[in-house]
């Protein structure tokens, strides 16, 4: 894949983000990508009834991105986060697709979404461009202009089956227009040129969505500058070696 090289940058920075890289991806620059594209037939089943096993499962995630208008219409079933393992259903669930996903190098995320007719997902940007947001298509009601996602200005729409490429960092929003839900596969792949970064990238934005709640108590809130850095750092460090441990045992 052809991107430019740059530093990774985090949303919680608070830099403004470079916009020199690409904002959509070609899957044909990823054979392991392609390969579950080629495949769809033999995983469709497969997923299609994972998903109705787990219709009611599915959860609002604005505990997560609480500074997001999610527009009670947006729902998410997650099982890896940022490289921690969350559960096992859908490898144990649904093996043929896990044969595929394991292939890919620098997964850190999977994930699906869910949203609602009638609604939509406000513009806003991801937590860094460390990465390229993956989108298959599973249940897609429509196309442009009744259902899509629109990044750096630019509208796109999922086909089942296919896998929809964009950087994260870029401001996207997504709607559904129509009378029936879509539903999208999400993984998160580390881009190739910082994939020997892939644990601190991951620790770092763990440690950023752990001290959006640790924030939230008054007693923190009220505590010096540089005490907060230290809780981050202190938070940092633990995230860093724990999670490989933790994930050992899910």
């Amino acid at each position: 894949m052809q991107v430019n090289k740059s530093h990774i940058w985090y949303a919680s920075s608070m830099r403004p983000y470079a916009k020199n890289e690409p904002w959509f991806y070609d899957a044909k620059d990823q054979p392991e990508l392609v390969a579950i594209e080629n495949h769809w037939p033999d995983l469709k089943n497969e997923l299609h009834n994972f998903i109705k096993n787990k219709d009611d499962k599915f959860l609002s995630t604005k505990a997560l991105y609480d500074k997001i208008d999610i527009h009670n219409g947006w729902s998410a079933l997650i099982f890896k986060f940022w490289g921690l393992n969350i559960s096992n259903e859908f490898k144990k669930e649904c093996p043929k697709t896990m044969q595929y996903l394991n292939k890919i190098p620098g997964l850190v995320s999977l994930s699906f979404s869910k949203l609602a007719p009638k609604a939509a997902l406000a513009e806003h940007v991801g937590d860094t461009n460390a990465i390229l947001r993956c989108h298959l298509g599973i249940e897609i009601p429509a196309q442009l202009p009744d259902c899509g996602i629109k990044v750096n200005g630019e509208e796109k729409n999922w086909e089942e089956g296919k896998w929809l490429i964009f950087n994260d960092a870029y401001l996207h929003g997504t709607w559904n227009n129509t009378d029936n839900r879509r539903i999208i596969l999400i993984i998160d792949v580390i881009r190739p040129e910082f994939i020997r970064k892939k644990n601190i990238v991951c620790a770092f934005i763990l440690t950023r969505h752990v001290s959006y709640l640790y924030h939230r108590i008054k007693l923190v809130e009220r505590m010096p500058a540089f005490i907060k850095t230290m809780l981050f750092a202190f938070f940092l460090g633990a995230i860093y070696l724990l999670r490989p441990v933790y994930n050992l045992f899910k």
